[in-house]
């Protein structure tokens, strides 16, 4: 009998053994829908307070308008994921190109801050970019500038301001003096109230 019991011993824990090394199936988060596009992860205070749904342009650039004289696509190689923003410049002259979101948030409240930041490169270094957000009809805005890196380092941008006039935001990231045939690659975009 002792050798029937260490048998049913070792066949439970073989089969304790087994079902610890068995990887643990966990349903796959669902990407969202919203007004603005798709995404790879959900919108608002699931993604950490970020009021930009389509952040990380992993889908596609639905919800964002193109500024200036340009062609946006997605672009691979993103700061941290798969792909990226991609701006590129049309024209003979040098222009003003970019991506906008006309309302990333549709009724900010007098005396709320916003803090906006974005990642972004070039494909040639040293190109200005703005993030700016834009209240009241564009009668209010706050903005901060950088320039890019030389070849494939990103850069982060970061703004805050504070509504004086109750309204919908803009979000714009804007480069200037763009050649023709030059890039201007946007990724991880990100707004919260605070």
């Amino acid at each position: 009998m002792a050798a029937g019991v260490v048998v049913l011993v070792g066949v439970v824990l073989v089969a304790r053994m087994l079902a610890a090394t068995e990887p643990r199936s966990r349903p796959a988060p669902a990407a969202t829908s919203d007004v603005l596009g798709s995404t790879s992860r959900p919108p608002g205070p699931a993604a950490f307070g970020n009021l930009v749904v389509n952040w990380s342009f992993e889908q596609d650039l639905s919800g964002w308008e193109v500024l200036g004289a340009a062609d946006a696509g997605q672009e691979p190689q993103g700061r941290t994921s798969g792909s990226c923003a991609s701006v590129r410049a049309r024209g003979p002259q040098p222009s003003r190109i970019g991506l906008a979101l006309p309302q990333v948030t549709p009724a900010a409240k007098h005396g709320q801050r916003y803090v906006a930041s974005a990642w972004v490169r070039s494909s040639a270094p040293g190109q200005p970019v703005t993030v700016r957000l834009v209240g009241a009809g564009g009668k209010e805005s706050s903005k901060a500038a950088s320039t890019t890196l030389p070849g494939l380092e990103w850069r982060r941008v970061i703004v805050d301001h504070t509504v004086a006039t109750a309204g919908p935001l803009r979000l714009e990231i804007v480069a200037d003096r763009v050649p023709a045939d030059e890039e201007l690659l946007v990724d991880e975009v990100v707004v919260r109230l605070g």
